[in-house]
């Protein structure tokens, strides 16, 4: 995948809006419980939300689309750590619905490419679709991975290429046995999901009522506890990152 990364962003910001951290997710309900106080701004149809310490950038699902997100987030914020964070599906039964897993490793399914991170136990195998169960366990099978998502592999992409430490967080929403709902049948080119016409779909279907409640249900323990990490990776990258700072000064 290539990817575009000007040398000028990094170690300078052109809108004065440094940030030790930038966190990339693809949906705005992922960093619900972050973005809830931020500074909000659009630019190129990524949504920024500015926090003290750090720029959330919400991009869309997908591979363009997370790196397109990254490449902003990486321009607007200078930052000094690149985040991949969101939901994501489980591949292992040890995965249980709102566990948190930090990546040590990003596989992309498409390329082969591997990246690495920053910390962490767990690998991340990233998509081009949404993962029903056959494709879970053949992702398993193939990657010896613990989790699947859509732009992992595109955020650290970007991350390489600009030369920057790159972290990944994902909560789980839904377990390697969940009956999935054809949810990527309602994600359109920018990477934006159509709630209504899920719903709709849904409504008169009752095979994919119980899946849809279930998904919903464990979608905002995912989320939550997904802050909650987030939060922390924040406060520690901060703290190191001040810390570094005054040795050099």
């Amino acid at each position: 995948m290539r990817t575009r990364c000007d040398a000028r962003w990094i170690g300078s910001a052109p809108t004065a809006m440094s940030k030790p951290v930038a966190i990339v997710a693809a949906m705005r309900h992922e960093l619900q419980p972050l973005e809830r106080h931020a500074k909000l701004r659009k630019l190129d149809g990524v949504y920024l939300y500015e926090l003290p310490s750090a720029l959330l950038a919400i991009g869309g699902i997908g591979r363009n689309n997370g790196q397109r997100a990254a490449e902003l987030a990486v321009r607007e914020a200078s930052p000094k750590l690149v985040v991949s964070a969101g939901i994501a599906g489980a591949l292992t039964p040890e995965l249980k619905a709102g566990d948190v897993v930090q990546i040590r490793n990003v596989i992309d399914e498409a390329t082969g490419e591997h990246y690495s991170t920053v910390g962490g136990d767990a690998v991340l195998v990233t998509s081009s679709r949404v993962a029903g169960k056959q494709s879970k366990v053949r992702l398993a099978s193939l990657y010896s991975a613990s989790a699947v998502d859509m732009e992992g592999a595109a955020v650290a992409a970007v991350a390489r290429q600009c030369g920057i430490p790159f972290a990944s967080v994902k909560a789980i929403s839904d377990e390697l046995d969940f009956p999935m709902p054809p949810l990527g049948k309602f994600v359109d080119a920018s990477g934006q999901f159509h709630v209504l016409g899920f719903a709709g779909f849904v409504a008169v279907r009752p095979k994919w009522w119980l899946p849809a409640i279930r998904l919903g249900k464990n979608t905002q323990l995912a989320i939550r506890n997904l802050a909650e990490a987030l939060n922390h990776l924040i406060q520690q990258h901060t703290q190191t990152v001040t810390s570094g700072s005054r040795l050099h000064a």
